[in-house]
This record gives C-alpha cells, sequence and structure tokens, in this order.
C-alpha cells in the first residue's frame, strides 16, 4: 500500500491550481481557502494560511492511515458518513431557502419589544437551587415527586428510591425561556419544585431569587432584530418540512409507523 501511494505521488505536482500533494493526494487552492473562511480578523495573512495548509496536510495523513486500516469500509464509519452528508445538504438547503428573509423593520422591532416585555425592560434573572438525576427508565417512578413541595423532600425521595443525584446552583433568564415556562415557574408558590427533563437528565428546581437586569436601547434592538429574523427562519424550515412530508410518499414496516398513521391505515383496510 506505501509503495502503491509512493508511485502516485511521483505523477502529480504541486503546481497552479494545486497547493500541496499527500502521498499523491492533492490539496487545491479552493480547499485552502475554504479552511480560511473562520480564519481570525486582523491575523497575519500568511502565517494564517501556513498554519492552515499545515493543519490540512495533518488531515489528509490521517484520514489516509485510517484507509489504510480499512475503516473507510466499517458499517459504523458508513452511518455516521451518511449522518454527516445529511446534516450538511440540510444546513445548505436551510442557507439557500432563508437566504432572502429581510431585516426587521424599526415598526415591526418595536412591536416585538412591546409584546415581549419579560426579554427586555422587564428581564429578570432567577437563581435556582437544583437537584439533577438520569431519567429513570420508567418515566412512572416521577409521579411520586408530585406529593413533594420542597427541595429536600425531593432528596429524601430520591435516596429512598436508591437513585444517585446531585445538587447544584443554576440561572434561567426570562430572555431564554418561553414565556410559558416563565409564567408557570413565577407563578409557583416560594418554594415549591418545577421539574424540567433535558438530555436524558431530571432537573428539579426551586426559584432562590429574582435579579432585575433589564435590556434597554441600542441592545434591545439588536436583540430583538435578531430573534424576529430567527424565528422567520424557523417558520419558514417548519413549513418546508410540512410541505415535503405532506408530498412525500412514506411506507413503514409494519409496527414502526406512528401510532396515528398506523391507526389510520388500519381504519382505511376495514
Amino acid at each position: 500500500m506505501a509503495t502503491a501511494i509512493a508511485v502516485a505521488g511521483c505523477k502529480r505536482s504541486a503546481t497552479g491550481q494545486v497547493v500541496a500533494v499527500v502521498n499523491g493526494e492533492e490539496i487545491s487552492l479552493s480547499e485552502l481557502n475554504g479552511e480560511l473562511k473562520n480564519a481570525p480578523q486582523g491575523a497575519d495573512k500568511d502565517v494564517v494560511r501556513a498554519q492552515a495548509l499545515q493543519n490540512l496536510i495533518n488531515r489528509k495523513l490521517l484520514v489516509q492511515q485510517a484507509r489504510e486500516r480499512g475503516i473507510d469500509k466499517d458499517p459504523d464509519f458508513l452511518q455516521r458518513e451518511r449522518r454527516m452528508d445529511d446534516q450538511v445538504l440540510i444546513e445548505m438547503l436551510g442557507q439557500q431557502v432563508t437566504k432572502n428573509v429581510s431585516t426587521p423593520g424599526a415598526a415591526e422591532i418595536d412591536r416585538f419589544i412591546a409584546q415581549n416585555p419579560q426579554m427586555f425592560g422587564g428581564r429578570a434573572i432567577y437563581a435556582l437551587d437544583q437537584i439533577i438525576f438520569p431519567m429513570p427508565q420508567d418515566r412512572n417512578r416521577l409521579k411520586a415527586f408530585e406529593a413533594d413541595h420542597s427541595l429536600d423532600a425531593v432528596a429524601k425521595r430520591l435516596q429512598t428510591m436508591n437513585i444517585q443525584f446531585q445538587r447544584q446552583q443554576g440561572k434561567l433568564d426570562s430572555v431564554a425561556t418561553p414565556p410559558e415556562l416563565l409564567k408557570q415557574v413565577t407563578s409557583l408558590p416560594a418554594g415549591e419544585p418545577f421539574v424540567i427533563a433535558t438530555g436524558g437528565n431530571v432537573v428539579v428546581s426551586v426559584v432562590g431569587g429574582k435579579q432585575d437586569a433589564p435590556i434597554a436601547g441600542d441592545q434591545a434592538r439588536q436583540i430583538a432584530s435578531e430573534l424576529i429574523r430567527k424565528n422567520a427562519v424557523t417558520d419558514i424550515a417548519q413549513k418546508q418540512i410540512k410541505q415535503a412530508r405532506d408530498a412525500a410518499k412514506i411506507d413503514y414496516q409494519p409496527g414502526f409507523a406512528p401510532k396515528a398513521d398506523a391507526a389510520a391505515a388500519g381504519k382505511a383496510k376495514s
């Protein structure tokens, strides 16, 4: 294998649009320029370009080693490769579909700020006392915590269940919290826990304090503008998915269809 690579390398040279050849594999100027897209502003361009090229060479060498070991034929690699290809295509589709989303005008920005006071003039940061533990396999066990009205009570119940947990301090920023959740949290009696499941864990929190942190002026307008555009992009993406699903023909193996689809299919056959 090594001999074949060396022979191939003799047939290619770093000229024209080829900036380097690594064991017969070319690195193009276009590929190098792609590496430089995220280069830090103000840095010495020659130094950054030289480092980017060395990084590319190192990557090519590692990839060549992986291929020599047959990793590129491994089923796990092929699955990961497909997922990464899918993600890149989805990102580029999103960029293409949303590139014409306009910047909101002053009136739209003012209206958004007025409609979302918890993000701006009424912004607050809540200090949280928290308990975090892994999500039980049987989620019905979480119902037992409905009878616990303090964090200490939750801790005692976890101990009786032999569930390991950690206590920590956290924060809840009203800017990044959905209005419905914020309303629910702030309407709880003092010391009453609330539960959020995230990332395979359960987080039980109690509000321990509140600090007003209003955002106003140009900062508020900039944030509002970005959020309006982000919401527009999300809306376009959701519509894109809906249109694609409505137009698609999707066949499921028995037992894999969503319950609603399976029920509809059953009615159609009867």
